[in-house]
């Protein structure tokens, strides 16, 4: 039974589609006509692509400097998917958008009126319209631009792809710096305590302490001897030698032993600094180039079958839709009017 109704309701509908066919025939017509037309109004767009693999996160140091033969990692190998969202959120940021805007003066080509409450905000829609960018499944990145001018769409494709490297850069330099300063600062001061500690030693050493352990065994060994054989003037010299010891020895032997620890300090801080300087001023690229961008011979937009076809499709349905409403609204009134004369 609800088979039969369907079928009656498809043929009921197809025979008011007959009946109705001149008109939505002309309606479709006059809709496919306007769209072509308006399709030449609009101004063509060039596309320019490029396709990149993210490279590796790593500081440069831990990847050039650091012996670590074992786990170090290769800086030629392509990033993973979580090194393509980072590269995702760098190309996507608003940093890029406005370096971009302002170096081809898009606010002009773009029609976007600068320096405004919502300028930014039209930017971006724009933007958003003109510039796909998005992960592949094979986690590599896909850039598409569109601008009104061949050249432009390829230029503005490499640009991003420089700023994508000199946004990460500044990024990583900002922590880079922070622990350059501290590093710097604690090599300088190593630097500085190794200088006291030696300066400090001499003056020990001069005062007549050469090695505190070993002359203290010495001078007690010859003590021994002088007080056996009754040599009351060597004892009298090995007395103040002993003396002197007892008064600087313990000194000589902290000051000793701090100067030691510096030293074997300072090779670790000398690495470490080192490292930081590398990382503050050798940034590595964040990305392989693919494919790259060029300007394209044809336009990519407006399609404009496309445009005729969605148009006229539409118009099709619409008419239909209205002229079966009004059918059905016909029927209604009459059977209303009819029900009230009755």
């Amino acid at each position: 039974m609800g088979q039969s109704n369907f079928n009656e309701q498809s043929i009921g509908l197809l025979a008011k589609l007959y009946v109705w066919r001149k008109k939505i025939s002309v309606i479709t017509l006059i809709s496919a006509v306007v769209s072509l037309g308006v399709s030449f109004f609009i101004s063509p767009q060039y596309k320019s692509t490029a396709v990149i693999f993210p490279s590796r996160t790593f500081s440069v140091s831990k990847l050039l400097i650091e012996q670590n033969q074992g786990s170090q990692e290769d800086y030629m190998e392509i990033g993973d998917e979580d090194d393509s969202e980072k590269l995702l959120q760098i190309l996507n940021s608003s940093e890029i958008r406005n370096q971009i805007a302002d170096q081809y003066n898009l606010w002009l080509y773009w029609d976007i009126e600068k320096n405004t409450n919502f300028s930014q905000y039209y930017l971006k829609l724009k933007w958003n319209d003109m510039v796909l960018i998005k992960r592949t499944e094979f986690s590599s990145i896909k850039i598409d631009v569109y601008d009104y001018v061949a050249s432009r769409s390829s230029k503005i494709a490499n640009s991003i792809l420089e700023l994508a490297d000199s946004v990460k850069f500044r990024m990583t330099r900002e922590v880079a710096k922070q622990a350059l300063d501290i590093t710097k600062q604690e090599f300088d001061n190593t630097i500085i305590r190794i200088r006291q500690l030696e300066d400090s030693l001499q003056v020990i050493k001069n005062l007549g302490v050469l090695d505190n352990k070993e002359e203290i065994k010495a001078y007690t060994k010859s003590m021994a001897k002088a007080i056996e054989k009754g040599n009351e003037v060597a004892q009298k010299k090995l007395q103040e030698k002993l003396e002197i010891l007892r008064k600087y020895g313990t000194s000589f032997d902290n000051i000793y032993s701090n100067l030691k620890k510096y030293r074997l300090k300072y090779p670790i801080i000398k690495n470490k600094y080192d490292e930081a300087l590398v990382n503050y001023q050798k940034p590595l690229s964040s990305k392989f180039i693919i494919e790259k961008p060029y300007p394209s011979e044809k336009k990519e937009r407006p399609i404009r079958w496309l445009i005729v076809l969605f148009s006229s499709s539409s118009a099709f349905i619409l008419s239909f839709c209205y002229l079966l409403f009004k059918d059905k609204f016909l029927k209604f009134k009459l059977t209303y009017t009819s029900y009230l004369k009755s």
